[in-house]
């Protein structure tokens, strides 16, 4: 007699634009009381995943990384080969989450699990688009379409990061972006009740019929252009890496000569001031955040940024001497190390 089916792994997709707060949401929902054994799948927009290593409590054999590109387009087969290596499992995870970066369209996202391979197997349980209150109504142009197509499709809306804007702030939001009949929850810190994320069926897959999906490209800038020539939604991408402890007082001198076209960037930061513990970047429009961890969770220390802006709009080659130049070794000796030259220099003289 046939092994009756397994019923389909329930998922849901949590969206939302750049540096809305969507790991912040993943991590409280991970580590909250469910009972569930969840798997994870993270799409970063640059070529290292930094959203990965800021989730907490996910062990490594139910964590999939997705790097460099979005889920929805350029790595959608990495997305569609993932799924299938969690539910043939011999052991499958009882629900699975996937955060796709910040630039990523969810109809296409969830138009994978509605391929053959897939829609048995998993089942799409709703949508979740999570919004920053703060900078949602300051994007403009190709940024606030695509913040705006996020919502278009979502279950549920989450209006993140209320702590920082004011109630009328918040209504004049809802206005003017949200749908009178939107279902929304307003947080700070991504804290939602898990009843309202996990198992909730809310997901209509009519809603993938209502619009087309959007064309979403994100190139990694280096020395060299990456020419492109179709209407599609176009990003540049960018990242640098460096083994060696930066200066805080020299980053925090770059951090402001930053481009304004370089709209979001991340990074784990391996500090001189403070070395054994890690530096964890997040900036997001005109808001810069440095937090440090209490260490580096058993990793080698080094500095890891990326960053997303409009195309061909910033000069990856600057940006490289510009992190480079916050190199500690780098920096000029201190006032008090100065004085001490030259007095020891003074007294040899004496001498």
């Amino acid at each position: 007699m046939p092994a009756k089916p397994s019923a389909p792994i329930p998922l849901t997709i949590l969206s939302g634009f750049l540096g809305a707060g969507k790991t912040t949401l993943l991590n409280h929902l991970i580590n909250s009381d469910h009972g569930l054994r969840i798997a994870v799948l993270v799409n970063d927009f640059g070529a290292i995943n930094i959203d990965a290593q800021l989730i907490v409590g996910v062990p490594t054999a139910e964590q999939i990384n997705l790097a460099n590109g979005c889920v929805c387009c350029t790595i959608r087969g990495d997305l569609l080969r993932a799924a299938l290596q969690l539910v043939e499992r011999a052991d499958p995870p009882d629900y699975i989450v996937i955060e796709p970066s910040g630039v990523s369209d969810p109809v296409s996202v969830a138009q994978t699990f509605q391929l053959p391979e897939l829609r048995d197997r998993i089942r799409l349980d709703a949508i979740v688009a999570v919004v920053d209150a703060e900078q949602f109504g300051q994007l403009e142009g190709a940024n606030a379409y695509m913040a705006y197509e996020q919502l278009t499709v979502a279950d549920l809306i989450v209006i993140n990061k209320i702590d920082l804007v004011t109630p009328e702030q918040i209504a004049a939001l809802k206005r003017k972006w949200l749908y009178p009949t939107a279902r929304v929850i307003e947080t700070s810190f991504g804290r939602v009740p898990i009843d309202l994320l996990l198992d909730t069926g809310r997901f209509d897959p009519a809603k993938l019929l209502t619009r087309p999906t959007r064309e979403v490209h994100v190139h990694e800038r280096s020395g060299a252009d990456h020419p492109h020539h179709d209407h599609s939604l176009t990003f540049s991408a960018y990242s640098w890496q460096c083994a060696a402890p930066l200066s805080l007082k020299a980053l925090k001198r770059a951090l402001r000569q930053l481009p304004n076209t370089f709209y979001r960037a991340k990074g784990l930061l391996y500090l001189a001031d403070d070395p054994t513990r890690r530096g964890v970047l997040q900036i997001v429009g005109t808001r810069i955040t440095l937090t440090m961890d209490d260490s580096w969770h058993g990793a080698e220390p080094r500095t890891q940024i990326v960053g997303i802006g409009a195309p061909n709009s910033f000069d990856a080659a600057a940006l490289d001497a510009l992190w480079e130049s916050c190199r500690a070794d780098r920096q000029p000796a201190s006032i008090a190390e100065q004085i001490l030259s030259g007095a020891l220099t003074w007294l040899r003289h004496k001498r």
